[in-house]
């Protein structure tokens, strides 16, 4: 098993967990669509929880749908080239990085909202530094994970929102939560991203700066994306995948104890620490059904805007959604333009 991708053998459902809610075991001989994924930051982050645990309890395969492997990355624009150059079906991507993919030429379409709030997503400094607020900033080095990434972003809009002058903090792209928390031990960064659960795995040498969610409480982190072509062509199997993943994510609101255990198995994670996660996180606040916000979209675009990924003019939101997969119920007014 490694750290960027989950093979089918690491789905080995609990029957404890299924029998907690009374969802018995889809046969393996059942014929089943075989997906393949990719989901950003799995599975070291959560944002693919619903999905995972659509396919423990059975909900994937009552959609005629076997999630083989979900493909990880460490944010940004590689989760986007792991779905248009990968071969890979769907895929949940930073917002801010599929918007700018579509804009530089890349043919993909996004189909439903992922998660819908920063969350735990935060900036740390070490225990001891005098670092202790977002106005301590100015002068410092700053990590996030990635260009075009929900860390870019997000962090442009906490340090605009809180009037903090970014021409004179130094920020680097310094990789995945790993890498950002190497650098600050070695004092390559003075003030790291970092997200639960390595926030709470690390919580006795850390110092939390600021919380994005401080300044930008509803954002549109991560949304599904899929090609045009295999829009046409796969239509109704996309539309049950995204289906699937939300009566996952009714079970996560529900129990999300077994939902923690269910995560905590095919990841190795330690399930107390996934259940602390979604503590903080409020998953019925966090994960989205797949309704597009347009004002939480709205802040995306905004967040890029700070962050100077795109310039002033227009993005032709309307033209990048298609939402026709969501049941009616999840579909929102979006404008053309922002």
């Amino acid at each position: 098993m490694t750290t960027n991708s989950m093979n089918r053998r690491t789905f080995v459902g609990s029957a404890v967990a299924l029998a907690a809610l009374g969802i018995p075991r889809v046969s393996a001989a059942a014929a089943l669509e075989a997906f393949n994924i990719t989901i950003t930051h799995y599975p070291g982050q959560d944002y693919a929880l619903p999905v995972v645990v659509a396919q423990e309890l059975g909900y994937m395969a009552q959609a005629g749908i076997d999630v083989k492997s979900i493909v990880g990355s460490s944010g940004g624009g590689t989760t986007v080239r792991n779905i248009s150059q990968g071969g890979l079906r769907v895929g949940e991507a930073a917002t801010s990085a599929v918007i700018k993919a579509i804009l530089s030429g890349i043919d993909l379409k996004i189909v439903a909202a992922g998660v819908q709030s920063p969350g735990t997503i935060c900036w740390v400094s070490k225990k001891d530094s005098p670092i202790k607020t977002i106005h301590d900033l100015a002068g410092k080095r700053i990590g996030f994970s990635a260009p075009g990434s929900v860390s870019e972003s997000l962090l442009h809009m906490s340090l605009s929102a809180a009037s903090v002058d970014t021409s004179k903090i130094t920020f680097k792209a310094a990789g995945g939560l790993g890498e950002n928390l190497t650098l600050l031990d070695t004092n390559g960064l003075d003030c790291a991203f970092t997200v639960d659960p390595l926030l709470t795995r690390n919580q006795s040498k850390l110092h939390v700066v600021f919380f994005a969610k401080e300044y930008v409480p509803r954002y549109l982190q991560t949304v599904w994306v899929a090609g045009p072509s295999v829009l046409q062509e796969q239509k109704d199997k996309i539309a049950a995948f995204i289906a699937a993943r939300g009566r996952g994510l009714d079970a996560i609101i529900k129990d999300p104890h077994t939902a923690a255990n269910i995560f905590a198995k095919v990841t190795n994670a330690d399930p107390g620490i996934t259940y602390t996660t979604l503590e903080h996180e409020k998953p019925e606040d966090y994960f989205s059904h797949g309704r597009l916000d347009p004002k939480a979209l709205q802040l995306v675009v905004d967040g890029m805007r700070i962050g100077k990924l795109i310039g002033p003019e227009k993005v032709p939101v309307g033209s990048m959604i298609d939402d026709t997969l969501l049941v009616a119920s999840e579909r929102a007014a979006m404008p053309a333009q922002m």
